[in-house]
C-alpha cells in the first residue's frame, strides 16, 4: 500500500468557546459528514452549517494521493480534530491533507498571522562544512522557488499546495510567504510552512508521489480492491463512531440538564406551597384567637 501521510504535523484549537445553554457539537457532526462526502467525490470542499454560531469547513487532499489515500487521511484528521471542541475552531495539518472549522468565511484568507507556522525539524544535514552548508541552504532555496506541486534540486526535495478556495493570486503571496519562512529552516532536514491558504515543506528525501507512481497505485490499486476497501471500511467507521459517539454525548448531556431544569421548577414550586402552607390554621382555631370573630378583635379596616 501507498503511503497516505496521516502523520500530523499541527493542531491548533481557538480559544472561543460557545455561549452559555448553546452547543456546537450537532453542528460540528454536520459538517463533518458533509466534508465526508465532498472529499469523497471531488478530494476536497467547503461546507456551510447555518447553525448558531455558525460554522464554515473546509477539507482538502493534497494532489499527489490516490483517491484511497485521500480518505484514509480524511477520516485520520476526522478523528483528531475533535479533540478541540467545544472550541469554535480549529484547524489540522496532516503531511497529506487539511481539515478547518471556524465561525466566519475564512475560504479567501491566504494568510493569518495569528496562525501561520512554520516547523523545521530538530536534525541537520549531516555535519557540513561551511562551503556545503551553503550549498545545501542554496539548493534548499532553488527548490522552494521552484515549486508548483513538486519540485527536486540536489537531494533537496519540496512540495507546495494552496487551498482551492484562495485563487491564483492568493495562492501566490501564502507561497512567497510561507517559502520565506520554511527557508530558515536550512540547513535542517526538513521545513514545513503551515498557512492559512497553503501548505509548503522540502526535506532531503522523497516523500511525495510523481504522477508516475500515482498511475501505478492507481494499476496495482486494482488487484487490491477488496483490503484496500476493508481499510477504508474500518478507517472510516472509526471516523463515523467518533462522530456518533460525540451526538450521543452531546444528547444525554442536553437530556440531563433538562432532567436537572424539570427537578430545579418542581423544588421551587415545593418551596412555594411550603411557604404558604404555614399560613392556614383551623376554624376552631381562628374563633378562640378572634373571641368569635368579635370586632374588637379586628384588625386594620
Amino acid at each position: 500500500l501507498s503511503d497516505p501521510r496521516t502523520n500530523q504535523v499541527a493542531l491548533s484549537c481557538g480559544t472561543l468557546k460557545p455561549p452559555p445553554n448553546t452547543s456546537i457539537i450537532p453542528a460540528f457532526v454536520k459538517e463533518m459528514e458533509s466534508l465526508s462526502q465532498l472529499i469523497t467525490t471531488h478530494h476536497w470542499g467547503t461546507h456551510f452549517v447555518n447553525s448558531t454560531p455558525p460554522m464554515y469547513g473546509l477539507a482538502q487532499c493534497f494532489q499527489d494521493l490516490s483517491h484511497t489515500d485521500c480518505l484514509l487521511c480524511y477520516a485520520a484528521s476526522g478523528t483528531k480534530i475533535p479533540r478541540c471542541l467545544p472550541s469554535l475552531s480549529a484547524t489540522i495539518f496532516l503531511d497529506g491533507c487539511y481539515l478547518r472549522y471556524d465561525n466566519y468565511s475564512f475560504y479567501q484568507q491566504p494568510t493569518d498571522p495569528s496562525r501561520d507556522a512554520v516547523i523545521c525539524s530538530s536534525s541537520s544535514k549531516h555535519e557540513l562544512e561551511n562551503e556545503d552548508r551553503m550549498e545545501f541552504v542554496k539548493n534548499v532555496g532553488f527548490a522552494i522557488r521552484n515549486v508548483t506541486k513538486a519540485a527536486v534540486d540536489n537531494g533537496v526535495y519540496a512540495l507546495a499546495q494552496c487551498w482551492k478556495t484562495v485563487g491564483r493570486d492568493g495562492c501566490r503571496a501564502c507561497l512567497e510567504k510561507g517559502g520565506e519562512a520554511v527557508r530558515g529552516c536550512a540547513p535542517k532536514k526538513e521545513g514545513r510552512a503551515l498557512n492559512a491558504g497553503c501548505y509548503l515543506r522540502y526535506s532531503t528525501e522523497k516523500f511525495y508521489n510523481d504522477e508516475e507512481q500515482a498511475e501505478h497505485m492507481a494499476d496495482h490499486g486494482r488487484g487490491l480492491s477488496v483490503s484496500r476497501g476493508i481499510i477504508i471500511a474500518v478507517v472510516l467507521a472509526a471516523a463515523a463512531f467518533i462522530l456518533l459517539s460525540l451526538f450521543a454525548a452531546y444528547a444525554g448531556y442536553a437530556k440531563l440538564v433538562q432532567i436537572k431544569q424539570e427537578r430545579s421548577g418542581a423544588w421551587l414550586a415545593s418551596i412555594s406551597i411550603n411557604k404558604y402552607s404555614s399560613l392556614k390554621f383551623k376554624y376552631e382555631t381562628l374563633e378562640n384567637a378572634t373571641d368569635y370573630f368579635n370586632s374588637s378583635r379586628k384588625i386594620g379596616l
